[in-house]
């Protein structure tokens, strides 16, 4: 009875889906409210060209939600979502690898 239980249990986990991660999960950079009521980042976020922390890195300015389009070493290469109204043009274009622990996770209808 215990190797039914167990092989049936082994089969279940492996009939399962796996799951890529954070990927496809829509994010925001982490940010607080100044007294003008305006957002500002809570620290610089750095944005790196691949997925090393030694590879060349640019400072994030928008303050806007991105998709999450893969995961690699620890970082996250995020692009850029259609907006609320579809206008963006940069839709689906990749931004670079930055550290999920520098943005919150927002719900997906955040980015349509």
């Amino acid at each position: 009875m215990k190797k039914i239980l167990t092989t049936a249990a082994l089969s279940l986990v492996n009939a399962l889906p796996a799951h890529a991660g954070n990927v496809g999960q829509c994010v925001f950079p982490k940010t607080t409210i100044q007294k003008n009521g305006n957002l500002q980042f809570k620290k610089p976020i750095a944005v790196y060209s691949a997925p090393d922390l030694k590879s060349n890195q640019s400072t994030l300015t928008a303050l806007t939600a991105f998709s999450v389009a893969k995961e690699s070493n620890g970082l996250a290469q995020l692009v850029e979502v259609p907006g609320f109204d579809g206008s963006n043009p940069r839709a689906g274009k990749a931004i670079g690898w930055v550290k999920l622990s520098d943005f919150d996770f927002q719900e997906l209808r955040n980015c349509n």
